[in-house]
């Protein structure tokens, strides 16, 4: 077969991905990837063809979550707040729709390329980042089947058919009918790699996967691979986020909380990509830095880490039966700190409730010292073997491709 893959995302949502497409190619399957033209050289790194389409990824903070009114809204969630959209207020309801208006536009911007590109090589099977509408719009329009590819979040989020009714929302509507296409139009199933033991109920037919960790080509950490004489922990941030030691709101929670724990004799050590290793002047006393590629490398030998919720962060972390604490920036990290905490493999402190809190460092810190006590390793360990049990990349491709075949048929 012929496999489309796409995604909008050069890390957090194509990271993901990468084990299944290169699953795809071993079994015999011809692959590319069809991303913007700056997500091209993170799909050459990882060994695969880009198709470079549309222009350039936007950062990854929607324009709605910047200021003081943005962080009260961020505040006081349900930790189920997916299964209940209805009862959401205005200003939550806008802010997941800031979030399908973004994923809209890189929508628009990728599919001109994607429809130049895709009727020539005409693909048998589509597999789309679940966030990546121009996927969906052209495999409707052409009668490719499509599967829906997550990253590691507990829900099946649908949110451009949030709308009346769980129709579809007006920006995701006028992209479809732009093109003549139908905005009803699904995915065969939905590709998850979120062990069942995290999951809310959805409608959607799930398609399990297991996560094999991949964080992008990088080089082992010298030294940091044995068994360290102190508890380790590791302190990442998603990608696209810039933590800052200095800001007009004091340093970052995350980054004082290092530093705290540092100074309480644990071994810190932080992930960072090379634009987030430039943003800092300095580091804590007493805490180290490594490539963010290294992160599933290092976490094995880590009794706990703390991160912003990312999905591929919480999946990789689960694998390695890591307790996890998640400081949350948006609603879909909210969810994943839920979850976690829901089942004991780790802590949540909503970001909404730490702003321009004097004693955010310290509640970090201390939450991230529960994440030490045996109960929370045990669940951890648990989490771990529910991720073990998935069917690996392998397994799937035959499903996957059985069950193309058989829509085309």
């Amino acid at each position: 077969m012929r496999i489309l893959f796409t995604t909008w995302s050069a890390s957090a949502h194509l990271f993901p991905m990468v084990p299944l497409a290169w699953a795809c190619r071993a079994a015999g399957h011809e692959v590319l990837v069809a991303v913007p033209s700056d997500c091209a050289l993170a799909v050459g790194a990882a060994g695969l063809t880009a198709v470079p389409v549309g222009a350039s990824s936007p950062p990854a903070e929607p324009p709605a979550m910047g200021g003081p009114k943005d962080r009260a809204v961020l505040r006081g969630w349900p930790p189920d707040w997916p299964l209940r959209l209805g009862e959401l207020d205005e200003g939550r309801r806008r802010m997941l729709g800031s979030l399908v208006d973004r994923q809209v536009r890189i929508a628009g911007d990728m599919l001109p390329g994607l429809l130049d590109f895709a009727p020539i090589w005409r693909p048998d099977l589509i597999v789309a980042d679940g966030s990546t509408y121009a996927g969906t719009v052209v495999s409707q329009l052409l009668g490719v089947p499509l599967a829906a590819h997550l990253w590691g979040g507990a829900a099946v989020l649908r949110l451009e058919h949030s709308g009346p009714g769980g129709g579809p929302l007006p920006g995701y509507r006028e992209l479809f009918e732009r093109y003549g296409a139908d905005p009803a139009h699904a995915p065969l199933g939905w590709l998850d790699p979120c062990p069942p033991m995290l999951w809310l109920p959805t409608p959607e037919r799930r398609l399990p996967v297991r996560h094999v960790p991949y964080s992008g080509p990088g080089e082992l950490p010298v030294g940091l691979l044995g068994t360290p004489a102190r508890p380790r922990l590791c302190v990442t941030w998603e990608a696209g986020a810039r933590p800052s030691d200095a800001s007009a709101g004091g340093p970052d929670p995350l980054l004082a909380a290092a530093g705290l724990l540092a100074a309480g004799g644990l071994d810190v050590v932080l992930t960072l990509g090379p634009a987030q290793r430039a943003a800092l002047s300095r580091f804590p006393e007493g805490v180290r830095a490594v490539d963010a590629s290294a992160l599933h490398l290092l976490l094995p030998t880590c009794a706990a880490i703390a991160h912003q919720g990312s999905g591929g962060t919480a999946m990789t972390a689960a694998a390695a039966g890591v307790p996890q604490l998640v400081v949350s920036p948006r609603p879909e990290q909210m969810l994943t700190g839920e979850r976690l905490r829901a089942v004991g493999a780790g802590r949540h402190l909503p970001g909404g409730d730490l702003a321009d809190d004097e004693k955010a460092a310290a509640r970090v810190r201390d939450a991230a010292l529960e994440l030490l006590t045996r109960p929370v390793r045990a669940a951890a360990e648990a989490l771990r073997d529910g991720v073990q049990a998935l069917p690996s990349p392998a397994r799937v491709v035959a499903e996957l491709t059985e069950l193309a075949a058989a829509a085309r048929a």
